[in-house]
């Protein structure tokens, strides 16, 4: 969590995220927040994948992920198409999709002003 209360999800090395490990960030998303929505931003240029069950989890509403807003960082064809199946999933929270961390740390940040 940065200063300015923007939660940042960092996932090292290629991954395969599955529902399990979704549901230990949301855990510890939730602990880090109080349970309170804030922006987040996500990093996920080191997916390799995710699961069906893990995905429709982060798609969840704030209430449930703890987030207010999402700005996810692809690099990769293979995050990009992720990305773009997640926000084809329709959350029910604003969500953008960035190539840039500091657009997208820029981004998050104008959520927290807006929220």
């Amino acid at each position: 969590m940065t200063d300015d209360g923007i939660l940042v999800h960092r996932l090292e090395g290629e991954k395969v995220i599955t529902a399990d490990d979704a549901i230990a960030v949301q855990e510890a998303v939730r602990r880090l927040t109080d349970g309170r929505p804030v922006p987040a931003v996500v990093d996920m240029r080191a997916v390799g994948y995710a699961d069906r069950a893990a995905r429709q989890m982060f798609g969840a509403s704030s209430e449930e992920t703890s987030e207010a807003a999402t700005a996810l960082i692809v690099g990769s064809a293979t995050s990009q198409t992720m990305a773009q199946a997640f926000v084809a999933m329709g959350p029910q929270r604003p969500i953008e999709i960035f190539t840039s961390e500091s657009a997208a740390m820029e981004w998050a940040r104008s959520q927290l002003a807006a929220g």
